[in-house]
């Protein structure tokens, strides 16, 4: 049982919708998401698009160097087959090797692409699965979908740790994802997601990264 704090990072300073609605708070909001880590001691699980990956490399070699974990963001599942081969260069050229991907809805009915045979899982809400990826389910609702539904951060955090109590009864893992332009609107001082992380803590549901617990299977499977 435990929980991993998924952060999504697709942020350009171009693109016009997301910074008119959220702003141009990512880079800021990254930097304190690290700080968080470091002063916790939590571990969170970074997704990464392709175009963030193009346009600003240093944020891949950020999170690595904060010793997080960093895995591919499919923003678009139906063309996936072109951007997973993109995708394998950029995380190449940071010397790291891609094992799963994450994409923000369920994953296409039957769809496949060229490349996923060396992938082992798939973050997404529940629904079809991908082939032979591990589906790690998305079950609590996003800040992004929160703060669009008109929730306060006051309301998420208190419905996300309803969740988490109801999950760790059931003796059972989850995943919460966030986007740090968003929290820069929703959540500036972190405060709220501090507050959810030590509830999962507290309910012994450890705070944990996707590929941590596949090595851990795959360890004990030996």
């Amino acid at each position: 049982m435990f929980f991993c704090l998924r952060v999504d990072l697709d942020y350009v300073p171009w693109d016009s919708p997301d910074a008119s609605e959220f702003g141009h708070g990512e880079p800021a909001m990254l930097l304190k998401l690290l700080e968080l880590g470091r002063f916790t001691g939590y571990k969170f699980h970074f997704f990464v698009s392709n175009r963030v990956l193009r346009a600003l490399p240093s944020t891949a070699e950020a999170v690595l160097n904060d010793g997080h974990d960093l895995d591919w963001l499919c923003k678009h599942p139906e063309d996936a087959t072109a951007r997973f081969a993109e995708a394998t260069s950029l995380f190449s050229s940071h010397g790291h090797h891609l094992l799963g991907m994450a994409v923000r809805g369920t994953w296409p009915e039957g769809a496949t692409f060229e490349g996923m045979e060396h992938l082992e899982f798939l973050s997404a809400q529940p629904g079809p699965s991908a082939g032979h990826l591990r589906l790690f389910p998305v079950e609590i609702r996003s800040a992004r979908d929160a703060y669009r539904s008109g929730l306060t951060a006051r309301s998420w955090t208190d419905t996300a740790k309803s969740a988490l109590r109801a999950y760790a009864s059931r003796n059972l893992s989850t995943t919460l994802v966030v986007r740090p332009q968003v929290l820069a609107k929703f959540d500036p001082r972190l405060g709220h997601v501090k507050e959810i992380l030590d509830m999962a803590q507290a309910a012994d549901m450890p705070v944990r990264t996707l590929r941590d617990i596949l090595a851990d299977e795959s360890s004990k499977s030996r």
